[in-house]
């Protein structure tokens, strides 16, 4: 699957990151999109039948393979200066193409099967109300990894990072921080974000990778590094993510504007919790 997010600029370098995710989709078996929050700025969608819905996303994504993927879609900050529900009831009613996945503000789904087990269960959270009131989204995400099926791999997928080496104010306070013992609890495999004005990879013991894809934003954090060499990427750049998982493996790659690849990191799967070193 492709992940991306900040893409509803309406600008040149979304359409540019559109047309490489296309580029990648057509050269490998792709299945669906992550899509992670700040879909339409500045104050996200009024009705399903807002222009922004053609302009942001419908003809965004118009290429031969994206034109008939599902993208499963997030809130982040910027739709939620807008009504959030009018992104559910688009994907409810099946408006447009019909691409356009969201079940709730908070949901999850599993994706393939490997010898009766779910391959990959993601849980897609409301990080804008997960900082405002953490209760019911934790709650929610328990649940989801309490449901049958037994997934090798567990990913979150929401707007906010709960871990990241930004220095800007702005996006050090929407960094859920606090949250990052609940999150480890989960024994988590893949945290991944989009809120982070760069691309970073953060990959820590006892802990789940974290990832910031990042998308077509004008804006772009600089002057951040890795806070530990060896161990971290960061990337300076717009772009996206894809991630390929089976039984045994699961890989992030991260992608520039142009479709190039700028870093790849796995991880083995295990049976041991992710805690203790899955």
């Amino acid at each position: 699957m492709l992940a991306v997010g900040r893409q509803g600029y309406g600008n040149k370098a979304s359409r540019r990151i559109a047309d490489a995710m296309e580029a990648v989709a057509a050269g490998i078996p792709t299945h669906g999109v992550l899509y992670l929050g700040d879909n339409f700025y500045p104050r996200g969608v009024k009705s399903v039948d807002d222009d922004q819905w053609q302009s942001k996303f419908e003809y965004l994504y118009d290429g031969a393979h994206l034109r008939g993927m599902p993208f499963f879609a997030v809130i982040g900050n910027h739709d939620a200066e807008g009504d959030v529900m009018v992104q559910v009831r688009y994907a409810l009613e099946r408006r447009g193409s019909g691409r356009w996945q969201m079940d709730g503000q908070h949901y999850w789904r599993d994706f393939g099967r490997v010898n009766g087990r779910t391959l990959v269960r993601v849980v897609f959270l409301n990080t804008i109300d997960l900082q405002k009131n953490p209760a019911p989204e934790l709650a929610f995400a328990r649940d989801a990894w309490a449901a049958p099926g037994d997934p090798f791999w567990r990913v979150v997928a929401g707007h906010y990072a709960v871990r990241s080496v930004t220095k800007e104010a702005y996006t050090r306070d929407r960094t859920l921080s606090a949250l990052l013992p609940e999150v480890i609890s989960m024994d988590l495999d893949l945290y991944i974000s989009a809120n982070d004005r760069f691309q970073q990879v953060l990959d820590r013991l006892g802990e789940p990778l974290h990832v910031s894809v990042n998308g077509g934003s004008d804006k772009q954090e600089a002057g951040v590094s890795p806070e530990i060499p060896g161990s971290d990427f960061v990337a300076m750049r717009p772009g996206f993510a894809a991630i390929d998982a089976d039984s045994g493996r699961l890989t992030v790659t991260l992608y520039d504007i142009s479709g190039q690849v700028v870093h790849t990191r796995s991880r083995r799967y295990s049976p041991l919790p992710a805690s203790i070193g899955r």
